[in-house]
C-alpha cells in the first residue's frame, strides 16, 4: 500500500500578504498587489509594472549579517518555510547564543548543542525542497557591478554561497537540523510545484518522513524586467492602471506581471503525522509530470504535455476526471500559454470542463515564477480546508475560445477533489490532485 501524504504547514509571503491568513483574505476579497516599479528606472523599458512583496522585516527571520550574505529571494524562502514549520508543530534547533550574531525570530547562531526539532523527531528523516527558478539575482548583479567598478578582488568572499541557488534549502535545514534529503529544484515556472511533486514521491517511497516543500522568486530587476519584456512576454498597465493588468483567460490579455513571494508547504506521511498529533489541512493524492520538448519558451501548440501530466496526476490519486470539483490553473495571462492550458484541460476534462469552477490566483498576485505553484497550492489547500474559492479579477469580457466557469466573486463550494498545474519554459509540466482532508 502506497503511503499518504498529508499537508500539515503552511506558510507565504506574497504580494498579497506575509502570511497565509492575510495572503487568503486578500484573495478572497478579489484584491490587486500589482502596482508600478519604484525601485529602479522603467522608462525604458517595455513594462512598467510588477508585484512585489511589501513591508517584509527580514530582521524577523535574519541578522544583519546573515541578510547581506543571502539574497532576497532566501529571505522569503526562510519567512515561508518558518511559518510552515511552525503551524506543523516542528521548531527549530536550539543553540547558544554567539556575540556576533543579533536576535532575530527563530535565527540561529552557529555553534552550541542541537536539541530534536519538534521534539523526538527524527531529523534524518525530515528533508527540504525549498526551491527557486533563477536564485538571488539581486546579489548576482551587485557582486557583477562591483567587480566592473572596483575590480574582481571587491567580490565579496560570500558572493558563491549568496547565490547558489541551494542556498534557501541549505538555511531552512541547518537552521532546524533537517539531515533529510534537501537540494533545489529548477524547472522555471513549474519550480514550486514540481518540488511539491518530488517531496510527495520521496514520502511515497519511504526515502523521507517529512518534506517541506515549495519554491520562491525575487527577481523583479530591471535586467529581468528587460529581458522578459523584450521577449514581449510582459503586461502593462490598461487604461493607466496597473492592477488591470494580469487577466488571464480574459479576451484583451497581453502577458504576465512579474512578481515576487514564496510558498513553502510541510507534506508528511499520514501516519507519522497523526502519531504526533499534527492536523492534516489537506492530502497531496496524486502528481504527474512531463516534458513538451517541443520549444524552449513556447506551450505545446495542442496543450498534450500539461494534458499528459493531468491524467497522470488523476490516475496516481485514482481519481475519476468527473471527480474534479475546482482547478487552480496555470493561467500567466499570456495569449498563447492560456489558450495551450484550454486545450490541455478540455482533453482531460471533455465538455464537463465548462462546469468546472477556475479562479486564476495569478489575476492578483502577477506570476511568481519558481514561487507561483508553491503559493497556488496554498490557495488550493485553503480552499480545500475553508470550502471556499477565490474569484479571479480582471475577466471583463471571457475569450470566446475560453468557455470556462469563471469564479467572479468568492464561491462556496463543497469540495473534496481539486487539481493544481503548473508549466516553464523549457516545456516543464507539473499537476497535483489534492483531496480534502
Amino acid at each position: 500500500m502506497r503511503r499518504r501524504v498529508v499537508v500539515t504547514g503552511i506558510g507565504a509571503v506574497c504580494p498579497l500578504g506575509n502570511d497565509v491568513d492575510t495572503t487568503w483574505q486578500n484573495l478572497l476579497a478579489g484584491r490587486s498587489g500589482v502596482d508600478f516599479i519604484r525601485d529602479f528606472p522603467v522608462d525604458k523599458l517595455r513594462s512598467d509594472i510588477a508585484a512585489s512583496v511589501k513591508g517584509f522585516d527580514v530582521g524577523k527571520y535574519l541578522s544583519p549579517k546573515e541578510a547581506d550574505i543571502y539574497g532576497r529571494v532566501t529571505h522569503l524562502s526562510l519567512a515561508a518555510a518558518v511559518e510552515a514549520l511552525r503551524e506543523a508543530g516542528i521548531a527549530p534547533i536550539q543553540r547558544a547564543p554567539a556575540a556576533d550574531h543579533e536576535a532575530a525570530e527563530g535565527a540561529q547562531a552557529p555553534g552550541g548543542s542541537a536539541a530534536p526539532a519538534g521534539g523526538g523527531l527524527d531529523l534524518a528523516r525530515i528533508g527540504c525542497l525549498m526551491s527557486t527558478g533563477m536564485g538571488s539575482v539581486d546579489i548576482f548583479e551587485e557582486q557583477i557591478a562591483r567587480s566592473a567598478a572596483r575590480g574582481p578582488r571587491a567580490v565579496s568572499p560570500y558572493f558563491i554561497p549568496g547565490v547558489m541557488p541551494n542556498g534557501a534549502a541549505a538555511l531552512i535545514a541547518m537552521r532546524y537540523g533537517l539531515m533529510g534529503p534537501s537540494y533545489n529544484l529548477a524547472s522555471a515556472c513549474a519550480t514550486g510545484t514540481h518540488s511539491i511533486a518530488t517531496s510527495a514521491l520521496m514520502i511515497e517511497a519511504g526515502e523521507a518522513d517529512v518534506m517541506v516543500a515549495g519554491g520562491a522568486e525575487a527577481a523583479t530587476r530591471l535586467n529581468t524586467v528587460a529581458g522578459f519584456g523584450n521577449a514581449k512576454a510582459l503586461a502593462r498597465a490598461i487604461d493607466g492602471d496597473p492592477t488591470r493588468a494580469s487577466r488571464p483567460f480574459d479576451r484583451r490579455r497581453h502577458g504576465f506581471v512579474m512578481g515576487e513571494g514564496a510558498g513553502a508547504l510541510v507534506l508528511e506521511e499520514e501516519q507519522h503525522a497523526r502519531a504526533r498529533g499534527a492536523k492534516p489541512l489537506a492530502l497531496v493524492a496524486g502528481f504527474g509530470m512531463t516534458t513538451d520538448a517541443q520549444h524552449l519558451t513556447r506551450p505545446h501548440s495542442t496543450g498534450l504535455g500539461l494534458a499528459l501530466s493531468l491524467e497522470r496526476a488523476l490516475a496516481r490519486a485514482g481519481v475519476a476526471p468527473e471527480a474534479i470539483g475546482y482547478i487552480n490553473p496555470h493561467a500567466t495571462s499570456t495569449p498563447q500559454g492560456d489558450a495551450a492550458e484550454v486545450l490541455a484541460l478540455r482533453r482531460v476534462f471533455g465538455e464537463r470542463l465548462a462546469r468546472i469552477p477556475i479562479s486564476a490566483t495569478k489575476s492578483m498576485i502577477g506570476h511568481l515564477l519558481g514561487g507561483a505553484g508553491a503559493v497556488e497550492t496554498i490557495a488550493v489547500v485553503c480552499s480545500l480546508r475553508d470550502q471556499l474559492l477565490h474569484p479571479s479579477i480582471n475577466v471583463d469580457e471571457l475569450d470566446p475560445d475560453c468557455s470556462l466557469d469563471i469564479v467572479r466573486e468568492q464561491r462556496s463550494v463543497d469540495l473534496r477533489h481539486a487539481v493544481k498545474c503548473s508549466a516553464g519554459f523549457g516545456g516543464h509540466n507539473c499537476a497535483l490532485v489534492l483531496e480534502r482532508a
